[in-house]
């Protein structure tokens, strides 16, 4: 007589598309918390109790809070570059190229100002923390649509490092200064980005 096969114990292995998910919707409660009380102000514990699981849960998707913070980093640049590659698609010429470029860069975050404070000041996030992720192939590989752009604008003999550099740090500290001081008249997102593309050509 056949013995019946030993019932193997445990949970069935999930899928790759349900960890996925899980990771998403955790991901997505940590956002809202992140946007309202601010990163350091949040525990593992805190949100483990508002997405409705147990810390260990958390700790099955995550390392820690700073893998959460990544993650949604990661989700932000995708969609901002996202953007930025629909909006270029369509265009010819280096320089309208890169002029949209900006222009849609610079206008992200204005539109999204929780964004801008999710990615560039989030407190209780070390030097490696934020290293760690720009060196990332995904997010250097994101970036390079700027260093490409420049590139090809700017003119033939000029140092491009430079150019590229103050490119960035100028939408940046633009998108900055609308964030943290809305009060002062600031100049027009488009019109700021168009300034520092005009630098970037001169």
């Amino acid at each position: 007589m056949e013995t019946p096969q030993k019932r193997q114990a445990g949970r069935p292995k999930r899928s790759a598309a349900s960890v996925a998910q899980t990771r998403k919707q955790i991901a997505a409660v940590a956002l809202r918390l992140f946007h309202q009380e601010g990163c350091a102000s949040v525990s593992m514990r805190r949100l483990a109790q508002e997405a409705g699981c147990c810390p260990m849960t958390i700790y099955a998707h995550f390392d820690g809070k700073i893998d959460i913070l990544q993650y949604l980093w990661a989700d932000v640049l995708e969609d901002l570059f996202g953007q930025i590659g629909q909006e270029i698609a369509a265009l010819s010429g280096a320089e309208v190229r890169l002029r949209r470029a900006g222009q849609v860069f610079l206008q992200f975050w204005l539109d999204a100002p929780d964004h801008f404070r999710l990615v560039f000041m989030s407190d209780d996030v070390s030097r490696n923390d934020v290293g760690c992720f720009l060196n990332r192939p995904e997010t250097q590989a994101q970036f390079q649509l700027f260093t490409d752009l420049v590139a090809a604008a700017v003119p033939e003999g000029a140092e491009m490092q430079p150019r590229l550099d103050a490119f960035l740090a100028g939408l940046i500290g633009a998108a900055m200064a609308h964030n943290t001081l809305a009060d002062y008249p600031w100049t027009a997102g488009v019109a700021l980005a168009d300034q520092y593309v005009d630098l970037v050509l001169r």
